[in-house]
């Protein structure tokens, strides 16, 4: 009875997985439609030139000229993409690609990123042409496509330095050939390479001060992946440079003035201390200065003419080691006529480029343009991230991620000027000048008691010092144990007898700073104010802490888009750095004074 019934099921069972197979198909076409390439009618000849340029700073540039044609009497539909990539590896180190004819290279192409190349491992890319391109009977048509990376240059040593990089390209299709060429910096030499550990190696010629090393790869096989390392050294002071931020003030007076200060924060990455910087300033800067933190640097610039780019290289206060990071502040002049034009009497265009003469990949880019008093904003040729306004100013903000020297970033700015308004600061001060001079002679015969003035002793200034840094150190190291121990490194048991170890000694320390503050907050007005500037910017880090707190709450709920995160974290990390840094100011400044 059970053989009978399981044979009365079995053509209702086979029935069924028939008619789960055929709802499954339109599926597999579509995966298919989507994920592989129709090879073309004729096959197309194709020609890499896989060109890799080391640049002072560690920036690595990959051009990639591809040669498409047929032979003569062959046929070839018109092309109207290309696709192409390189090992999933190094699509984390792609700052920017952009594509071009590479005939007339301001004819650039739409390039589509991080796209699928019908097998996994691999960074796509997808170039689309502006009109088909028709390479039938023995045509052919050159593009090259430009790849800039970051953080494939690493340092060995202090003379040494390792480059990674993908060896060829990744085609779809088979290429005839493919020449690969890698540019080491200058005065650089070559020492070794996975191709040597192979058996293989380049061949090496000279350009001017660069060694060129050469390789040819014929055939090379659709979708190769072969990720490639080679070693050089140089006893030229290469840089590896991560540039954090780069924030640029342009100030526009009434009095026909451009001033433009420029804030650099970087780190070094190379095993050799970096204690100079070259910087490139705008053509015809002038009166060029610099300083950080503690105040003045020392700048050595060459000045030329107004159509000449000024050279600044800039002596850092402390050499930075590796992995360290440092800030510092250029400030110079421009020519008013080279970048300012007015068109009528009132209508005024700024010309300009956002950042120029770089070698790195700047991860935050901030240019403010501050108006003259009495101007208003008109347009730009690029969309601001704000404008703010008060009572008599405007300030214009433009942020940029991850800009590289080969992105656009010339603009014009146009506002609105009256010219009258040059005058109305000087009649203002003159105006309050003559109501504070009036207030003076009429109390001067009131003469009021002088303020006594009770001298710090420099033992009471050391302690406050060594205690607020001590606190501060403490602070940080419960802020490491909570996040080692949320993780499971170190034991709840030992992360609680250390944690009521130092809530003790902060609790005792708190109240030795508040008795030094008092003490020293009386020893005159000057003592007061630094006092003063500690306690707002102490209230400054706890509002930054608590919206910290509140924006990664909303963030969880999902109340806030990643890019609207992402911008409150920047912000309030930027509010932190700038209480921490007037903190560190008023220490320093502190424990001068005491030796």
């Amino acid at each position: 009875m059970v053989f009978d019934l399981k044979k009365a099921l079995l053509p209702f069972i086979l029935f069924t997985f028939s008619l789960f197979l055929l709802a499954l198909t339109p599926l597999h076409a579509h995966a298919v439609t989507v994920y592989t390439r129709t090879p073309p009618s004729t096959p197309i000849n194709i020609q890499v030139d896989h060109a890799v340029q080391v640049r002072d700073g560690g920036l690595v540039l990959i051009n990639d000229t591809v040669r498409l044609s047929t032979k003569p009497g062959e046929k070839a539909e018109p092309l109207k993409n290309f696709p192409m990539g390189f090992p999933f590896q190094f699509g984390s180190n792609l700052n920017y690609c952009f594509a071009y004819d590479t005939s007339n290279p301001i004819l650039r192409f739409e390039v589509m990123c991080d796209i699928g190349l019908g097998r996994v491992g691999f960074y796509g890319i997808n170039v689309t042409f502006h009109e088909p391109i028709d390479i039938s009977d023995g045509k052919s048509y050159n593009f090259t496509v430009v790849f800039v990376f970051s953080n494939l240059v690493s340092s060995t040593a202090q003379t040494s330095f390792n480059l990674d990089f993908p060896a060829y390209p990744s085609l779809t299709q088979e290429a005839s050939l493919c020449n690969v060429t890698v540019t080491l910096p200058h005065n650089a030499n070559y020492t070794d390479s996975s191709f040597r550990e192979k058996g293989l190696d380049y061949n090496i010629t000279k350009r001017d001060s660069r060694q060129v090393l050469n390789h040819t790869r014929r055939p090379l096989k659709e979708f190769a992946y072969e990720p490639a390392w080679l070693t050089f050294d140089t006893r030229d002071a290469f840089l590896i440079i991560d540039a954090n931020e780069v924030k640029r003030e342009i100030t526009l007076d009434e009095w026909g003035h451009v001033r433009l200060s420029d804030l650099y924060h970087i780190t070094n990455k190379a095993d050799r201390d970096l204690s100079q910087i070259k910087i490139q300033l705008p053509r015809g800067a002038y009166g060029v200065s610099a300083s950080d933190a503690i105040g003045d640097l020392s700048v050595v610039s060459e000045e030329k003419n107004a159509t000449t780019y000024t050279n600044a290289t800039v002596s850092l206060r402390a050499a930075l080691k590796k992995d360290e990071a440092g800030k510092f502040t250029a400030t110079y002049l421009l020519p008013w006529n080279n970048h300012v034009n007015q068109q009528s009497w009132q209508d005024f265009t700024l010309t300009f480029t956002f950042l120029e003469n770089f070698n790195w990949t700047i991860r935050t880019l901030t240019v403010i343009i501050t108006l003259p008093e009495g101007a208003e904003f008109r347009s730009s040729s690029m969309k601001p991230h704000n404008v703010q306004k008060s009572v008599f100013q405007q300030t214009t903000t433009f942020i940029f991620s991850n800009v590289t020297p080969f992105h656009d970033l010339h603009f014009t700015f146009s506002y609105e000027y009256l010219i009258f308004w040059a005058s109305f600061r000087p009649t203002l001060w003159v105006g309050t000048l003559a109501v504070v001079l009036c207030a003076v002679a009429f109390l001067w015969r009131a003469p009021k008691p002088p303020v006594p003035i009770v001298p710090v002793p420099p033992e009471d200034l050391r302690s406050f010092v060594d205690s607020y840094e001590e606190r501060v150190r403490i602070l940080s190291e419960l802020e490491s144990m909570e996040q080692q121990a949320r993780r499971g490194k170190i034991p709840r048991r030992r992360y609680k007898v250390r944690k009521r170890t130092l809530e003790g000694r902060l609790s005792v320390l708190s109240r030795n700073l508040t008795g030094l503050r008092e003490k020293i907050r009386t020893g005159s007005p000057r003592y007061a104010n630094i006092m003063r500037q500690v306690e707002v910017a102490e209230t400054e880090l706890e509002g930054v802490e608590t919206d910290l707190r509140r924006v990664e709450a909303r963030y969880r709920r999902g109340e806030i888009s990643t890019s609207a995160y992402r911008k409150l974290l920047e912000e309030y990390h930027r509010r932190r750095d700038r209480a921490k840094t007037t903190i560190d100011e008023v220490l320093l400044r502190l424990r001068e004074e005491t030796r």
